[in-house]
């Protein structure tokens, strides 16, 4: 049987534009010198966190370390909730942010310095904390289609330069300049579209908008806030509607999207709930903490307590 004590180490090959893998060894140097027992193992294609997840909680793990970014760790998430061997609530995941806007980790105020985060890890029995899970259903290929959220989704501009950029790193192209490529050939091209939005049954917007955004986190984009008062623990999505307004306007707002007053603007709309239905004319693609997921009609729901994860931040009330 697996010591449940030991950690689970999952490396992401890809995070961080391939700067996990390189500094993987000073890392492991930091485990090893801090006592943590712990068995790991590289990513070596796309999806494969998922897989090693899945693998780990057969085998009797119960603690999972990922080092990698916020698409690492939507794998990881992922990947317990497409197994049957436990509640993903019985699993606690732990983070060393390798990635490329590492949100996630900024929310939980899990430091980048790579001693502090192992320090984190090393004293995890003071640092555990419930998360809500989001189950995001929508389309892709024709065919329904599951996926799990552990920080941000968003549809419309947001979801389109998610796209571009998933479809940039399937050609082999990552890292922060194809990231803002991707942006700037997004935001050019981007049309509103018309968008219809349910909370908990209730309609609660109709119209074009240029973003709708989906939180159990803060932060999104490597560092913005479109759902800046979410909290992970509250049993409830915070929802964002940006509507429709010109380019040359939204770039003049882009500040509050970087400092947390993005709902002083006229145009900004924003509620909470347990259930979320979106719909969208013809359609937007939808987006799961930075990953490309399909398209609309998507429908979100809260898993409340849905995971334990190490956190540096311990209660509502210090957020």
């Amino acid at each position: 049987m697996t010591d449940h004590s030991a950690w689970r180490v999952i490396v992401s090959s890809r995070s961080g534009g391939g700067k996990a893998r390189k500094d993987w060894p000073q890392i492991e140097n930091l485990l090893k010198s801090s006592q943590i027992d712990y068995l790991a193992t590289m990513t070596d294609h796309a999806y494969h966190a998922i897989e090693l997840a899945r693998e780990a909680v057969r085998e009797g793990w119960r603690k999972l370390l990922v080092v990698g970014g916020d698409g690492a760790m939507h794998e990881v998430i992922n990947g317990l909730y497409s197994q049957e061997e436990v509640s993903p609530s019985e699993v606690t995941v732990a983070l060393i942010p390798v990635g490329s806007g590492n949100d996630w980790a900024r929310f939980h105020c899990i430091p980048s310095d790579y001693a502090a985060a192992v320090q984190l890890v090393a004293e995890a029995a003071a640092h555990v904390r419930v998360q809500d899970i989001a189950r995001v259903d929508t389309r892709m290929d024709g065919e329904a289609y599951c996926r799990y959220m552990v920080n941000v989704g968003g549809l419309g501009f947001d979801s389109e330069v998610c796209r571009r950029f998933d479809l940039a790193k399937e050609r082999g192209h990552a890292g922060d300049k194809q990231y803002l490529k991707s942006l700037l050939s997004g935001f050019v091209s981007y049309r509103c579209l018309q968008f219809r939005v349910s909370v908990d049954g209730e309609e609660f917007f109709r119209g074009p908008a240029f973003s709708v955004a989906l939180g159990l986190g803060r932060y999104c984009g490597g560092g913005m806030m479109q759902t800046p008062e979410a909290i992970p623990d509250d049993g409830l999505i915070d929802l964002t509607v940006v509507r429709k307004l010109s380019k040359l306007k939204f770039l003049a707002k882009v500040p509050t999207l970087l400092n947390g007053t993005i709902f002083r603007n006229k145009e900004v709309i924003h509620t909470r709930g347990r259930r979320i239905d979106i719909s969208a004319a013809p359609y937007s693609y939808m987006e799961v903490d930075g990953e490309a997921v399909g398209i609309t009609p998507v429908h979100i729901s809260v898993i409340p307590n849905g995971i334990q994860v190490i956190s540096n931040i311990y209660s509502t009330d210090s957020m």
